[in-house]
């Protein structure tokens, strides 16, 4: 029999960086919000990323550039109030070739200003930056700005700071398993037969695409993305002092493609394995002075689930390293942690949304971004949906 039902305005179900937000803008705008969450804090794609908030991930002069900006501004006026971990670490690309020198180059004197970015020379970035490997760098760019955050802390810090200042409920370690309209409201149940009734619903969860509305899902044309991580054994404090993005990277992030010669770079011969893997190499160094190393992308459509999501693929973690120590030298290369992300990617939409009745509203599929741009997207779809009447 179910128990007594629990009511609010607004509930969220997932509470990942777009599910805390969601419900952190919502409970803001004094609505009576709870965020349900299936285990005792988030551990999936929002804990197992590196922490980088670079507004290089996105194209420029788009609305998600915009978002890009609205988070880092989002994560510094919380971080003014309590230690949510964030820091103005700033973003360092090393081009490996000459056509990747070029729109570096370009891109600094197209947007120097406006993304606060300087282009180095590799004499330059050699003489200030030791660690990278002189055979590699053919040039450099520097985001002067750009933010990191501990991924593994930041929502352990800033949910139980909503609950404190009493802005949103957390019902930890419950599994919802049906959300539906019943009248002017969304009844949503969890395994325990525990039932909540609100007048909106969001459902930020993530990869998982078989237990809310899976038929949705099937039909969405969204692939599950699995890529693979690692994390060295403590370095000295001051090893990577910037955020270290390759070659590779841009190649793969979008803000580069608004360079001219950009489409050159399709030109460059690719590593087989790289390309079939999708790797591009990332280093940040952590709190603790490990340095997370990745990553992979492998692609697989929900309904098909070509990829192995269960498998840690070693010759995808040592096409990593050996690219990696091409790039830079690191005082050790041993691995203590190693481990896999999942996320949900649209190959036309640069996130997934569906609205069922009017009032329940999926939110997912924003892929590897979520962690630069999911506060800012997160801010501008509540006052999206809710300028609608609740009732």
């Amino acid at each position: 029999m179910d128990s007594p039902s629990r009511h609010a305005d607004i509930i969220v179900v997932g509470a990942g960086i777009l599910g805390t937000f969601h419900a952190y803008f919502a409970a803001q705008k004094g609505y009576k919000t709870i965020l349900l969450e299936r285990n005792a804090y988030p551990s999936d794609a929002s804990t197992r990323n590196f922490g980088m908030v670079v507004r290089s991930i996105v194209e420029t002069d788009s609305e998600w550039a915009t978002f890009a900006r609205d988070t880092a501004e989002i994560y510094r006026a919380i971080q003014q109030e309590q230690d949510i971990s964030v820091k103005r670490r700033g973003s360092l690309y090393l081009a490996s070739t000459e056509t990747e020198r070029v729109v570096l180059q370009e891109f600094a004197q197209a947007y120097g200003e406006s993304y606060q970015c300087s282009y180095l020379e590799a004499e330059e970035a050699l003489a200030r930056y030791p660690f990278v490997q002189a055979s590699y760098c053919t040039g450099a760019l520097l985001f002067h700005e750009d933010l990191t955050v501990e991924p593994r802390r930041l929502l352990r810090q800033f949910i139980p700071s909503l609950i404190r200042k009493g802005l949103v409920e957390y019902v930890p370690q419950t599994t919802v398993v049906s959300v539906e309209t019943a009248g002017t409201q969304c009844v949503v149940r969890d395994a325990r037969g525990h039932v909540f009734t609100a007048g909106r619903v969001f459902v930020c969860s993530g990869a998982d695409y078989r237990t809310l509305f899976p038929e949705y899902f099937v039909k969405s044309g969204l692939k599950v993305c699995k890529l693979q991580m690692m994390q060295t054994v403590a370095q000295p404090q001051g090893t990577l002092p910037h955020s270290i993005l390759s070659g590779l990277s841009i190649q793969r992030y979008p803000a580069f493609e608004s360079s001219p010669s950009y489409p050159l770079l399709k030109e460059q011969p690719f590593e087989e394995r790289l390309r079939d893997y999708g790797i591009h190499l990332l280093f940040k160094q952590a709190a603790d002075g490990s340095v997370i190393i990745g990553d992979s992308h492998e692609y697989s459509l929900v309904q098909e689930e070509g990829v192995s999501l269960e498998y840690t693929n070693c010759q995808i973690n040592e096409a990593i390293l050996e690219y990696g120590k091409r790039m830079i030298k690191l005082p050790s290369w041993d691995i203590q942690l190693m481990w896999n992300g999942y996320y949900l990617v649209h190959p036309q939409q640069q996130v997934y949304t569906e609205t069922i009745d009017g009032a329940i509203h999926i939110v997912t599929g924003i892929a590897g971004k979520g962690m630069s741009t999911g506060a800012g997207f997160s801010r501008w779809h509540i006052e999206k949906v809710l300028a609608k009447s609740l009732y």
